[in-house]
């Protein structure tokens, strides 16, 4: 399994990147899951994908916003907690939003850490 970590310092800047990996996925025709932790995440991130600024048409075989871990080769987890099983490409944020966000980012990055996993951080 291979890490990539997003640094973000904003909302704006989690969104924008939300969007830009659906879309790459999409352009390559792979499959990506968003995994998120709750119904409330779910729905903000189905309204965000079907807004006509970052209209990404899902779910699809390509793109799927699910509460629950499905057979796909990249996920973006935005559970608060490191994913240890799954796909080869695991998204995360290195959430500078808030102190609770970083803090639970250094804790995903050190899990994957202590697991030998490979980790990028994309700037």
């Amino acid at each position: 399994m291979n890490i990539v970590f997003f640094p973000v310092k904003d909302t704006s800047a989690k969104l924008t990147k939300l969007c830009r990996v659906a879309e790459h996925h999409l352009v390559q025709k792979e499959p990506l899951l968003f995994l998120v932790p709750d119904k409330t995440s779910f729905d903000f991130l189905d309204k965000l994908l079907w807004s006509g600024v970052n209209f990404l048409p899902h779910p699809t075989n390509l793109l799927t916003i699910s509460m629950e871990l499905l057979p796909f080769s990249s996920i973006f987890n935005l559970r608060p907690s490191a994913l240890l099983e799954g796909g080869k490409t695991i998204y995360e944020f290195e959430d500078h939003t808030s102190a609770e966000k970083f803090q639970l980012s250094k804790q995903r990055y050190q899990t994957y850490r202590d697991q030998n996993f490979p980790i990028i951080v994309e700037i």
